[in-house]
C-alpha cells in the first residue's frame, strides 16, 4: 500500500478512504480490468464480422491482454487474494463461454464451421482449456510464454471447428 500511495502521490491514509485493505483494492482493480476487457470485446462483436474474423479479432485482445500478464499473476492471485481470483477465473470463463457460443453458431449459420459441432460443449471445453495457458507446471519443460501457448490453444481450436471452406479461409487469413 505504501508503493501504491507513493505512486500515486497521496498518503495510505488517502488510499484507506477508498479501500478498505489491500484485499478489497486488489478486487476493484480485477473488476475493473474485467469490465474493460468485456467492453473491448463487445466492441468487435459489435463489428459483425466474418466469425473466422471476429475470433482473429478477439485474439488480438487477448494476446495483448495476455502480454501484460506477470508469470506469476494466476499463482499469486489464487494464492493471495482467493476471492479476486474466484471473481476473475468465472467472469473469465463466463464471458468465454457466452462470446464463443454465440461465434460458432454464428460461423455454423454463415457455413464455415462444421455443422455436426455441438456449440455449448465445445464453448465449454474452450472455456475450461484457458486455464492451461496459465499452467506454468505443464510448460516447465519448454521456454514460452502466455502468449505462444495462446496462440497454438486457438489454433488448435480453429481447425477443430471449421468446415474445409472455412479452413481455407482460416488459412488465408493466417497467411495474411
Amino acid at each position: 500500500m505504501d508503493d501504491i500511495a507513493d505512486k500515486l502521490g497521496c498518503s495510505k491514509k488517502t488510499l484507506y478512504v477508498f479501500f478498505k485493505n489491500r484485499k478489497d483494492l486488489v478486487l476493484k482493480v480485477i473488476s475493473n480490468d474485467m469490465k474493460k476487457h468485456e467492453l473491448e470485446i463487445n466492441n468487435v462483436i459489435a463489428e459483425k464480422l466474418h466469425p473466422i474474423e471476429e475470433i482473429l479479432s478477439l485474439n488480438v485482445i487477448a494476446i495483448n491482454k495476455l502480454k501484460t500478464c506477470h508469470p506469476s499473476f494466476q499463482y499469486d492471485l489464487k494464492k493471495y487474494y482467493p476471492q479476486s481470483w474466484n471473481v476473475f477465473d468465472k467472469k473469465n470463463k463466463q464471458l468465454t463461454y457466452k462470446v464463443s457460443i454465440q461465434n460458432l453458431k454464428k460461423g455454423i449459420k454463415k457455413g464455415c464451421y462444421r455443422k455436426e459441432i455441438n456449440p455449448e460443449i465445445i464453448s465449454k471445453i474452450f472455456s475450461e482449456k484457458i486455464d492451461l495457458v496459465f499452467n506454468r507446471l505443464a510448460f516447465e519443460t519448454i521456454t514460452v510464454t502466455f502468449s505462444d501457448v495462446f496462440k497454438e490453444l486457438i489454433n488448435h481450436h480453429m481447425l477443430g471447428i471449421v468446415n474445409e471452406d472455412g479452413r481455407k479461409y482460416y488459412l488465408n487469413l493466417q497467411k495474411n
